[in-house]
C-alpha cells in the first residue's frame, strides 16, 4: 500500500487553485489498495470551489482506493464545512450524492450524472442567486451560466466519469458574491479540439494558443467528431457567453483544463498559466456580484456583431399559418391533428417550442425538437417556429435546434424555411448567434 498525502492550504483564486491541481498526484500512480490523505493546514481559509476540485479528483480514482480527511490544524469553522458541504462525506465513504441539504445561499456539492442531476442543479443554483441578490427579478443569465457549465461538465465526461456542482453565497465586509464550482474528470477543453473538426483551432493550437482562450473568446468552436456511442456535441458557446456576462458583471472566472488554465477578472485582465503537472479533467468557478448587471441580451447582440459578422438575418414571420389555441400537451381535441409524436399538436407548417416546456436548458430537448423540426420540413416545406411562451432557452439548446439544422440545410435555404414568430427578442437574437456561428 502507497499513502499519498495532499498537502491543501490557501485555495483562493488564481494561485491557490493552481497550486491546489498541481499537487495532486497522477491517477494513473494510485491504485487499488492505496490511501490518499487530504492534509489541510489550517493556515488558511478554505473555499468551495477547492473542494469541489478534490471531491471529482477523489471520486476519479479506481475503486478499493481509500481517503481520509486530516484536519486537526484547521479551524472549527473550516472543520464545519467540510462536513457540511458532503466534501468529507464524499471522500471518506464514497457515496456520490452526500445528504448534505439545500440550506439558505448554500448548495452542498452535488453529483451531476445525468439530466435531472443537471435541471435540479440549474434550479438549485438559481435559488441561491436569488436568496443573495433578493432585488432581481430576472435570473435567465444564471440560468444560462449554470445550464451551459452543466453541459460541459456532462459533454467532456460523457456521462461516464464524475462531474460535481455547488454554490454559495457569501457576505464580505464590502461585498456580497455567489461563488458557482463545477468540476469534471473528462478528456479535458483541448482534447476535445483535437478530437473535433474545426482545423483552424488545431492549428492555433499547434502553433501555442491556449485551448481554454479560444473557447473564452469565441472565436473558434470545436465540433467534436462523435464515435460510436459517444454524446460529444458541444461547441463552446456557453464558455464564451459566460465569460463576457462575467465581464460585465465585473466578477471572476477561472478554468482549469489538464495543463492549461486561464484567470479572468471583469474587464481588467485576462491571464493564462501552464500547469507543471497536468489536472485530470475541467474546473470553473465563477464569482458573480449579485449587485452588478447581467446583460443577457446585450452579450447576444455583441456576440452576433462581433463574433460573426455581418452575414444575413434570419426570417421573422408575421402572420404565418395561424395556430388553434394552445391545448395541454396529450390533450383529447379533435383540431389540431395529432402526430403521433410526443403528442405535440401537429398544426400545419407550425411548430409552438412550449410544448417541450417554458425553459429549454440541456440538448437533449434541443435532439427533440430538433427531430420534430426536420419532420414538419419534410412534411410542409417550411415551418413557422412559434417562441411564443419561452421564458428560457440556452445556448446549448438552440445550438442543437437550428444550429445544426442550419449547418445542415446551408443559411440560405434554412433561411428562407425556417422562420422565427414571437417570443422574445432575446431570444429571437440568440437563435441569430448560434446559427451564424454555426455556418460562418
Amino acid at each position: 500500500m502507497t499513502r499519498h498525502t495532499i498537502q491543501v492550504g490557501n485555495t483562493n483564486l488564481p494561485h491557490g487553485i493552481l497550486i491546489l491541481a498541481e499537487s495532486l498526484p497522477n491517477r494513473d500512480g494510485v491504485r487499488a489498495g492505496d490511501e490518499v490523505v487530504f492534509a489541510f493546514s489550517g493556515t488558511d481559509y478554505v473555499n468551495l470551489p477547492g473542494l469541489v476540485l478534490l471531491a471529482t479528483w477523489r471520486k476519479s480514482l479506481p475503486p478499493n482506493v481509500s481517503a481520509r480527511i486530516d484536519d486537526s490544524r484547521c479551524t472549527f469553522p473550516a472543520q464545519n464545512l467540510l462536513s457540511n458541504s458532503g466534501f468529507r462525506e464524499i471522500v471518506e465513504t464514497g457515496h456520490e450524492a452526500p445528504s448534505a441539504q439545500r440550506r439558505s445561499g448554500r448548495l452542498p456539492i452535488r453529483p451531476l450524472t445525468n439530466r435531472l442531476n443537471h435541471d435540479a442543479a440549474v434550479q438549485d443554483v438559481t435559488s441561491v442567486f436569488e436568496e443573495t441578490a433578493d432585488h432581481v427579478s430576472d435570473v435567465k443569465s444564471v440560468k444560462t451560466i449554470i445550464s451551459e457549465l452543466c453541459e460541459n461538465a456532462l459533454t467532456h465526461s460523457e456521462f461516464a466519469s464524475p462531474s460535481y456542482v455547488s454554490a454559495r453565497a457569501q457576505e464580505q465586509v464590502d461585498q456580497r458574491r455567489l461563488e458557482i464550482a463545477l468540476c469534471d474528470s473528462g478528456i479535458g477543453i483541448r482534447e476535445s479540439y483535437l478530437t473535433g473538426t474545426n482545423e483552424e483551432a488545431k492549428e492555433r493550437i499547434a502553433r501555442g494558443a491556449d485551448p481554454i482562450d479560444l473557447a473564452v473568446s469565441g472565436q473558434n468552436s470545436s465540433r467534436p467528431i462523435p464515435r460510436a456511442g459517444e454524446y460529444r456535441s458541444n461547441m463552446g458557446l456557453g464558455l464564451f457567453i459566460t465569460r463576457r456576462l462575467v465581464e460585465e458583471n465585473r466578477g471572476q472566472l477561472m478554468i482549469v483544463s489538464q495543463r492549461d488554465a486561464i484567470h479572468c477578472v471583469g474587464h481588467i485582465s485576462r491571464n493564462t498559466y501552464t500547469l507543471r503537472n497536468a489536472f485530470p479533467g475541467t474546473f470553473v468557478v465563477a464569482l458573480l456580484d449579485p449587485d452588478n448587471p447581467l446583460p443577457l441580451e446585450e452579450v447576444y447582440e455583441e456576440a452576433t456583431r462581433s463574433v460573426v459578422g455581418d452575414m444575413p438575418g434570419l426570417t421573422v414571420s408575421k402572420g404565418v399559418a395561424k395556430e388553434s389555441p394552445p391545448q395541454p400537451v396529450g390533450a383529447s381535441t379533435a383540431a389540431p391533428t395529432m402526430n403521433g409524436r410526443n403528442g405535440i399538436p401537429a398544426q400545419p407548417g407550425v411548430l409552438a417550442l412550449r410544448y417541450f416546456g417554458t425553459e429549454l436548458l440541456t440538448r437533449d430537448v434541443g435532439l427533440a425538437i430538433r427531430a420534430e423540426l426536420a419532420t414538419r420540413l419534410v412534411q410542409h416545406g417550411s415551418v413557422s417556429v412559434d417562441l411564443d411562451g419561452i421564458s428560457d432557452i440556452t445556448p446549448s439548446v438552440a445550438d442543437e435546434v437550428f444550429g445544426k439544422l442550419a449547418l445542415a440545410l446551408g443559411m440560405e435555404r434554412f433561411a428562407k424555411v425556417v422562420l422565427l414568430r414571437g417570443g422574445s427578442s432575446l431570444a429571437r437574437r440568440l437563435i441569430e448567434f448560434v446559427v451564424k456561428n454555426r455556418v460562418k
